[in-house]
Formats: structure tokens, sequence, C-alpha cells
């Protein structure tokens, strides 16, 4: 409760009109990347994302008083995507942070009600763009790279990861600090963000689809005769459906995922099944 009051007597400066610096929207951008350094399981990201907004409160407010009010409205559960399009989140909260410092038009709860509402979609839609396209397509290049014996393929993988990052973040947030919360809105109202997910979704599956059926290298040496003509297995499966054996073999370990299987496990269950397959000559690895 006291808490509450703290913020509610926060009085913005009676000299001058605070105002944001173009060096304090980039050190609150780049904190906001530790956001997930401290992380706890009651608040989550509450901690970082507070962390991160000292150099907008220290600008906005000079009364250690009213810092200290200002940083406690943060320190609610917040959890979203912190690198890619989460950064919006908080160029939204500067912006709304300094207006609320020009006047009581814009409470603590109008601002925390905006980043619980942008969390959700945010998270949905940078998960879906770092995890599943971003991150497979770059690691898939920098493994072709790495199994052809060239060093520089997980050197290209970390420059050119952290470069789209960087961009993307830093983008995504001086667009939330100069658009506000009205576009974003636009956006969510309009389905547009669903929509794009639905977009990346489909692509990032089938670049995993493709990884599986590149990567996982496996088929079966088995001969066998029919009279007098002999076959090999391998190409009447290829003939049937090239991959088959990747596929069937990404399909088990999904299902296996699925049934909340421990990953240490399945990956034990590789290797023994692996070793006896291939001592018995049913299947073996291509190179």
């Amino acid at each position: 409760m006291n808490d509450k009051k703290d913020i509610e007597e926060i009085q913005p400066p009676q000299n001058e009109l605070p105002s944001l610096r173009k060096s304090d929207l980039i050190k609150h951008w780049l904190l906001g990347y530790s956001s997930e350094t401290c992380y706890n399981y009651e608040r989550l990201q509450a901690l970082g994302t507070t962390n991160a907004m000292i150099p907008i409160v220290r600008r906005l407010y000079k009364n250690k008083k009213d810092q200290a009010a200002a940083l406690k409205k943060y320190m609610v559960f917040f959890n979203t995507e912190p690198s890619y399009f989460g950064t919006v989140i908080h160029g939204i909260s500067a912006s709304m942070e300094e207006q609320s410092s020009k006047s009581k038009e814009i409470t603590a709860e109008d601002i925390n009600s905006v980043r619980t509402g942008l969390m959700g979609p945010m998270a949905g839609i940078g998960d879906t763009i770092s995890q599943g396209i971003v991150y497979p397509i770059l690691a898939g290049i920098a493994c072709s790279l790495a199994i052809a014996g060239n060093f520089a393929g997980p050197i290209i993988f970390e420059i050119l990861y952290k470069i789209i990052m960087l961009s993307m973040g830093y983008t995504m947030y001086m667009m939330g600090y100069k658009q506000g919360k009205t576009s974003i809105l636009k956006f969510l109202k309009a389905g547009t963000l669903n929509k794009i997910t639905e977009v990346f979704s489909i692509i990032g599956l089938m670049v995993v689809g493709n990884m599986a059926a590149s990567r996982v290298g496996i088929m079966t040496p088995i001969n066998f005769k029919v009279g007098e003509v002999g076959f090999e297995l391998q190409g009447v499966l290829d003939s049937l459906l090239p991959g088959i054996l990747p596929l069937v073999t990404t399909l088990i370990i999904w299902k296996l995922i699925s049934k909340k299987m421990n990953p240490t496990y399945i990956i034990a269950i590789l290797f023994v099944a692996g070793i006896a397959a291939s001592y018995l000559g049913i299947l073996t690895i291509t190179g």
C-alpha cells in the first residue's frame, strides 16, 4: 500500500518539463537485453526491466524519492521476448513515462496495462522470428560450413545473429517510443501481428523440415533378392519417398518430446538404438 501511495505522489519538476535524450533511450534499449540476467520465477523479467528503466527515470525525475517511486511501478510481473519485437514495449514504456512525468493524465496503472497487454503478442511474434526463422537458418548455414571444415561457420553465425538481433531490436524500440501505443494497438486490432506470426511460423516449419531431411543422415544398407533380381532397400525407399528414414526418425523424436520425455533419455535411446542398428547391419549414417 505504501508503494502505491509513493507512486501516486510523484510530482513533475516545477522549473522545467522533463525531456529524454537520445542517449537515455539507447541506454534503456541496451539495458533491456539484460532483462533475463536476474530472472526469477515470482516476477520473471520485472527486476531486469526495472533496472533498464534507471536511465529514463534519472533523466525525468530529479528527486530521489520520485525516482524510487517511479521505478517501483515496474516491479510487477512481466515477461516477453526481450531481443527482437519485445523491445517495442520498452520504447512505449519510455514514451509513456515521459508523458507521465509531465502530467498525471498517464498513471502507473495505464503504463502497466499497456505493458501487460502487449507482452503476450510481442512474445509470440518475437519468439517465432528469433527461434523459428533467424536461428535455424543461420545455424544451418553455419553448421554446413563447420562440417565442411570451415572455421568461419560459428563466427559468421555469431556476427550475423547479433547484427540482425540488434538492428531489429533497435528499430522496434524506436518505433515504440516515437509511435507510442497507438500504432501497436492498431496492428493488434487489425490482426496484422497474427498474420505475420502465421507467415513466420510456416516459414520456420519449412526450414526445420528441410534441416531434418538434409541433416539427419540415416540410410539402410540392406540388400535383398526377388527371384534373380537384386534390390537395394535404400533405393526402393528413395523411389517411394526420398528421405523417409530421416522423416520417420524426426517424427519419433517429436512424439517422444510431445510426451514430455526427458531429452537426456531421448539422446540415450538414440545412442543405444543407433549402435545396435549399426552393429546388426540394419542402419548406417551418411557422410
